[in-house]
C-alpha cells in the first residue's frame, strides 16, 4: 500500500508538470514595446530630473534645478503612453560638456612637394672596358748588314751577347781567370795510382760479394737442396708432404708425375732409402728425413749421432719431419739437442701440432727454419672426396696465415685427391710451393 501511494504521488507530480508546460505554451505572448517607448508603469515611475552643477571659479549661480517636464503622451496604442527622454538640458555657462565641435571652413589637402635633392637623370652610360687585346703588330726586324764575320769561339757563360746590329769583333775574347773552388782539398797522387778511365756505368774493379768473396763458405742445406721457386710469388703458399710408405703398392713412377711441388719424407732406416731419395730428387722434388730413427731409448746426448747417420743416408734432405707421436718434440732434452745440430747443418724442422708447439718456438729462437703442420689429411685413411675438403680448408687457412703445410701418405686416395684438387678452382687462391719456400719465407 505504501509503494502504491508513493508511485501515485510521483505520477501525479509528473502529470501536473506536463499540464503546466502545455498551458504555458498555449497562452499568447505579450506585445514587445518599440524602441524608444516605455511602458505605462515605467512612465509613471520616472522621477523628475534635477541637475545641480558644480561650483566653478567663474561667477556662476550657486544652485540651479531643472525639472524636466514629462513629454506629451503618445497616442494610445492600447498599451498606454510612453514618455520620451529629455533631449535638451540647459548647461551652466562656460561648461564644455556635450558641446558639438565648432564648424570651420573646409579646405582641400595640399599637394605633396618633391623631396629635396632629387636624383639626377643619367644622360650618358659609361663605356664598358673589355680585356686588353694582344698586340698583333709585327716585331721589329733586325737591320741587314753588308758583311758578317763568324766568331772564332762560342761565347762563354756569363759573357753578354751583342745585339745583331752591333759590329762583331774578330779577335777572340780573353778568358778571365776563375778562382779555384774553396773547401775541397787537392789530393796529389803518384803515377802508380793513376788508372784508366772506366766505361760509364761500370766499376773499375768487380765488387766481390756473397759466394764470390768467400768461395769456401758453407751453405745451409735448406738452401743448397731446395727446389727452385719464384721468390716474387705474392699469393699465400701451401706445401704438401707425403710420407713414403713402402708397404703400399703405389709405385714411384706414379708418384713422380706430380706437376706441382710435393716433398717426400723418407725413413732413413729403410734399405732402399737412398735409392728412393735419389729418384725423387731426380724428378725435381724435395726430400725430408723422417724422425722415426728417434726411439724411446735415444738419449739426448745421442741426438747428433742419430742425425748424422740419417743425413748420411739422405744427403740431400732439406729438413727433418717429426713423428705424429712426437719423437722429438715429446722430450725437451732431445728437442734441444736436435735444434742445436740443425742450427749447425742448416736443415729445417717440421713438427705436428702439440700443446704450445714447443718445437717451432725453440727452433725459431735458434734461427732454425721451422713450422707446425696445419693438419694430417689422411690419418684415418679417408676417401678422396673427404681429403679434397681438407685441402680446401688448408687453402683457406693459408690465405689467413700466409702459408701452411699439410702432410699425408702415399695412399692411392690421397694421391687422387691431390691431383683432383690441383685441377680445381680452389687451388688458384694459393700457390703450391716446396716446403723450403714456406720454411724460409
Amino acid at each position: 500500500m505504501g509503494r502504491g501511494l508513493i508511485s501515485g504521488l510521483i505520477w501525479g507530480a509528473f502529470v501536473a508538470i506536463i499540464g503546466a508546460a502545455l498551458l504555458s505554451l498555449g497562452m499568447p505572448l505579450p506585445d514587445r514595446p518599440q524602441q524608444g517607448q516605455a511602458t505605462p508603469q515605467q512612465a509613471s515611475e520616472q522621477p523628475a530630473v534635477s541637475v545641480e552643477p558644480a561650483e566653478t571659479t567663474d561667477a556662476m549661480p550657486e544652485a540651479a534645478s531643472v525639472e524636466a517636464d514629462a513629454p506629451e503622451a503618445a497616442p494610445a496604442t492600447g498599451q498606454g503612453t510612453a514618455s520620451q527622454p529629455a533631449s535638451e538640458i540647459p548647461l551652466p555657462a562656460g561648461s564644455e560638456f556635450n558641446r558639438p565641435p565648432e564648424e570651420t571652413a573646409a579646405a582641400l589637402p595640399g599637394i605633396d612637394t618633391a623631396p629635396a635633392g632629387a636624383p639626377q637623370a643619367i644622360t650618358a652610360l659609361p663605356t664598358p672596358t673589355g680585356p686588353s687585346l694582344p698586340d698583333t703588330a709585327p716585331a721589329p726586324q733586325p737591320e741587314a748588314m753588308d758583311s758578317l764575320q763568324a766568331p772564332s769561339a762560342a761565347p762563354t757563360l756569363g759573357t753578354p751577347v751583342a745585339s745583331p746590329s752591333a759590329t762583331l769583333d774578330p779577335s777572340p775574347p780573353v778568358a778571365e781567370e776563375q778562382p779555384a773552388p774553396l773547401g775541397l782539398p787537392q789530393i796529389e797522387t803518384g803515377p802508380e795510382a793513376q788508372t784508366e778511365t772506366a766505361p760509364l756505368g761500370r766499376p773499375l774493379q768487380p765488387v766481390e760479394t756473397g759466394d764470390a768473396a768467400e768461395p769456401d763458405a758453407p751453405r745451409r742445406a735448406i738452401d743448397a737442396f731446395a727446389t727452385p721457386f719464384d721468390a716474387e710469388e705474392s699469393r699465400p703458399l701451401m706445401a704438401v708432404i707425403l710420407i713414403d710408405d713402402p708397404s703400399f703398392p703405389l709405385g714411384r713412377d706414379a708418384l713422380t708425375r706430380f706437376d706441382f711441388p710435393v716433398a717426400f719424407a723418407i725413413d732413413p732406416r729403410r734399405p732402399d732409402a737412398a735409392e728412393a731419395a735419389t729418384t725423387y730428387r731426380a724428378a725435381g722434388f724435395e726430400v725430408l728425413l723422417l724422425a722415426e730413427i728417434f726411439t724411446e731409448d735415444t738419449e739426448p746426448a745421442q741426438a747428433e749421432e742419430v742425425l748424422t747417420r740419417g743425413f748420411d743416408r739422405l744427403p740431400e734432405a732439406v729438413a727433418v719431419l717429426d713423428t705424429s707421436e712426437g719423437a722429438i718434440q715429446g722430450r725437451r732434452e732431445v728437442l734441444d739437442g736436435v735444434v742445436e745440430v740443425l742450427a749447425e747443418t742448416g736443415h729445417g724442422l717440421v713438427a705436428y701440432p702439440r700443446g704450445l708447439n714447443a718445437a717451432e718456438q725453440t727452433a725459431t729462437r735458434a734461427a732454425v727454419p721451422a713450422a707446425t703442420l696445419f693438419r694430417e689429411i689422411d690419418s684415418e685413411r679417408e676417401r678422396a672426396t673427404v681429403i679434397t675438403r681438407y685441402l680446401d680448408r688448408a687453402a683457406f687457412a693459408a690465405g689467413q696465415e700466409g702459408g701452411v703445410i699439410v702432410v699425408g701418405h702415399t695412399y692411392s686416395d690421397t694421391v687422387t685427391a691431390l691431383f683432383s684438387w690441383a685441377l680445381g678452382s680452389r687451388s688458384e687462391a694459393v700457390a703450391l710451393a716446396p716446403v723450403s719456400a714456406v720454411l724460409t719465407r
